[in-house]
């Protein structure tokens, strides 16, 4: 809607007038060649790019706003969202504190051939449920029918730590991440949000057009939905759409963000206000994939503005770094320790490198890596670095290395801990 859309122009002539700030420090997951530096275009420039004429600046001057914060402007202003750039400080919020119907979805990411824990007696099931709960890859999102989008991360177990926050709105394409209590915020700019969540890097993903063609009608959490696949250059999209008219033009931020992680433009048609994806699936060309689904939706009358602040005024701008990991081990060491009911008699190990207890995880490859034990996320480790966990019992285990948005997962293998778990860069050069 053109009140939606229109606050792009108000949010950069601000813009215009901020000088950008000095970059901070680069941030130690960010140091380095990009492991995807053959494929990416250069970083964006940090210049803001001048998307607003004469013409659109003397439009500006008859902003008004309705009794949502939403701005109004006249038809001579652009009606498409304009692009954030990464190198830029937001201008405060103009939305007004008041109540905003909506939607409040559960959602959940699904890793794709997941192995099961080996069948033996010493195997405690009821810890290995724990365990499972414990990491479910988690998003809580609210959709307001104004236009905008506010996802929670609720997991222990995604590649960014609970509590981040990525918020979007109608009127501008991208994204801003919120660290844990708000206290900073750093703009993702479209085709960035594929490598935030695979690599915890931000990078642009080159974007493509895609194309898109109806698979069906169908039913899901009791909403007719429409089915669709979408292909791109990276891979196909499977996608469940729910018409939800209480969503109104949220529900395209959130398809909007789905087909970035493709690397599919986000002006694609196929995100229309009143529908909000229920369900999604990937594959990428090179095999694998992760799905993607809302567990439950609540419709709502009391969506909090302030909430939805992009940025919040209690987050300073950041031009680099991302929230702490702390560290990727997602389980503490009584959580590991209960997936087994108790220890093996084995020989000790004769690896050298082998720990005393639990396991070292060593990632050689160029790529962020999730390692499953008994297909339980364990820890996440960084490309070229290890991380030791504590807590398994002596005895064996299934374990699994793969990529969080699964474009590597690596067969499974059987192993005896206490030990040493190398993922090495010459098998990751050869496709394992």
């Amino acid at each position: 809607m053109i009140a939606a859309r229109v606050a792009a122009a108000f949010l950069l002539l601000a813009a215009a007038g901020c000088e950008p700030s000095r970059h901070a420090p680069v941030d130690p997951v960010e140091a380095g060649a990009s492991p995807n530096a053959k494929i990416l275009p250069a970083p964006l420039a940090n210049e803001t790019p001048d998307l607003l004429d004469a013409s659109v600046a003397e439009a500006t001057a008859k902003i008004i706003a309705d009794d949502y914060g939403r701005l109004i402007m006249s038809e001579a202003s652009p009606q498409s969202p304009l692009p954030l750039s990464p190198a830029t400080p937001l201008p405060d919020d103009a939305l007004s504190p008041r109540e905003l119907p909506g939607v409040t979805l559960e959602a959940a990411f699904r890793f794709r051939d997941v192995p099961q824990p080996p069948k033996a007696p010493e195997v405690a099931s009821s810890g290995i449920h724990a365990a499972q709960k414990l990491t479910e890859l988690t998003w809580k999102v609210e959709l307001a029918e104004t236009g905008r989008m506010r996802v929670q991360f609720t997991s222990r177990a995604l590649p960014l730590p609970a509590g981040s926050e990525l918020r979007a709105r109608h009127d501008v394409y991208g994204e801003v991440l919120l660290w844990p209590s708000l206290t900073q915020y750093r703009v993702v700019p479209p085709g960035a949000l594929r490598t935030l969540l695979g690599e915890r890097r931000v990078d642009v993903t080159p974007l493509s057009t895609g194309s898109a063609r109806p698979v069906g009608d169908g039913k899901r959490l009791d909403l007719d939905v429409r089915k669709v696949e979408v292909h791109g250059s990276l891979g196909a999209l499977y996608i469940e759409l729910g018409r939800v008219p209480e969503a109104g033009d949220g529900g395209p931020l959130l398809c909007r963000a789905l087909l970035e992680i493709l690397g599919v433009d986000p002006k694609s048609p196929e995100c229309v206000a009143g529908e909000v994806p229920l369900y999604a699936s990937y594959a990428w060309q090179g095999g694998g994939g992760v799905a993607f689904e809302v567990t439950s939706i609540a419709r709502r009358t009391d969506l909090i503005s302030t909430d939805m602040l992009m940025p919040p005024p209690s987050a300073a701008y950041a031009a680099a770094g991302l929230p702490s990991a702390q560290g990727g081990v997602f389980l503490t060491r009584d959580e590991l320790a209960a997936i087994r009911e108790e220890p093996l008699q084995l020989p000790a190990s004769v690896d050298p490198g082998a720990p005393g207890e639990g396991f070292v995880a060593v990632n050689q490859t160029d790529a962020l890596l999730y390692l499953l034990v008994d297909g339980i996320p364990a820890v996440a480790v960084p490309p070229t670095s290890e991380r030791y966990v504590i807590g398994p019992l002596r005895g064996r285990y299934v374990v699994q290395w793969r990529t969080f948005l699964g474009e590597r997962i690596e067969p499974p293998q059987t192993v005896e801990m206490p030990a040493r778990i190398v993922r090495s860069g010459a098998e990751a050069a050869d496709g394992g």
